[in-house]
């Protein structure tokens, strides 16, 4: 498997590469990050992005065994949500995280980047569960368990229960046999 990270515009340079640097501790994948891509336009006056416009602008490759992840620093919504932390499109391939919220608690916090990476890192982990094809989890230290509010994602780990782990190596994806 591969998984390419691709930064929008709106976030610092270096942070997608530490975010990465992190996954490779949970992941054996392949990792990429790419240079950034522009970032969505607000197509009201809100603040906050649809998490589909982000979605749109990420190119899928259109390979079962490769997945990307955008990483947006504009808050995004979704449907019926007011923000979301993170959206996928399993169908495609691809998911978007928005570090807008992640960043809560984090500026001028001594240990406050490394606690942003970590939060991103769940995040990301947490939409590759979903584009894997897992669903939410019943197990509060499972990184695929439901985050409502931020503290939610600063309770569960960076990693996936034994049961997810399990779910996700009988997917047809990742034998390769799509």
């Amino acid at each position: 498997m591969k998984l390419t990270i691709v930064p929008f515009a709106s976030v610092a340079e270096k942070l997608p590469r530490e975010i990465a640097r992190r996954l490779r501790a949970v992941l054996p994948w392949k990792l990429a990050v790419l240079p950034p891509v522009r970032d969505p336009e607000a197509a009201d006056s809100s603040t906050s992005r649809k998490a589909e416009d982000a979605l749109d602008i990420l190119t899928p490759t259109g390979r079962h065994d490769e997945l990307t992840v955008g990483i947006t620093g504009a808050d995004l919504r979704a449907a019926d949500l007011d923000y979301v932390f993170g959206y996928a499109a399993p169908e495609r391939g691809i998911a978007v995280i928005s570090l807008s919220r992640l960043r809560e608690g984090t500026t001028g916090r001594r240990g406050g980047r490394r606690l942003l990476i970590e939060r991103a890192s769940k995040e990301v982990l947490h939409e590759v569960g979903h584009l894997m094809g897992l669903g939410h989890c019943d197990q509060p230290q499972c990184v695929m368990h439901y985050s409502q509010v931020l503290q939610d994602t600063d309770r569960k780990g960076c990693g996936y229960c034994a049961r997810c782990l399990k779910e996700m190596s009988r997917l047809p994806e990742a034998a390769g046999e799509r």
